[in-house]
């Protein structure tokens, strides 16, 4: 079986964007610690990019079992509505905690 140099161009190519894309988000997921939005969101985005990383390698999908997918799909659809609750917990408690603070003074 011999391997095409596009094929190699293609795995190198996908692999490094995702190193960098990890690099950064581990950064960033790192420098905020307790802070669940930036959290989540960090790693929604991290599996989002491993998915279409992995999407981009030739032939992968063929001996992947379609169950490992689903769950891989399900797992960035959790993450993603996690990221949107914390989000929309932040913006409910904003203007409560201003009100909070109006009401002190």
């Amino acid at each position: 079986m011999s391997v095409q140099a596009s094929s190699v161009g293609a795995v190198v190519t996908g692999f490094a964007v995702v190193v960098g894309y990890l690099a950064f988000f581990w950064r960033t997921f790192k420098q905020n610690p307790g802070n669940r939005l930036i959290e989540c969101g960090t790693l929604t985005l991290i599996a989002f990019m491993a998915m279409v990383g992995f999407i981009s390698i030739p032939g992968l999908l063929v001996h992947l079992p379609d169950w490992v997918f689903i769950l891989w799909i399900l797992l960035v659809l959790l993450l993603c509505f996690s990221t949107l609750f914390f989000a929309a917990q932040r913006i409910w408690r904003t203007p409560t905690r201003m009100n909070r603070k109006q009401r002190h003074e």
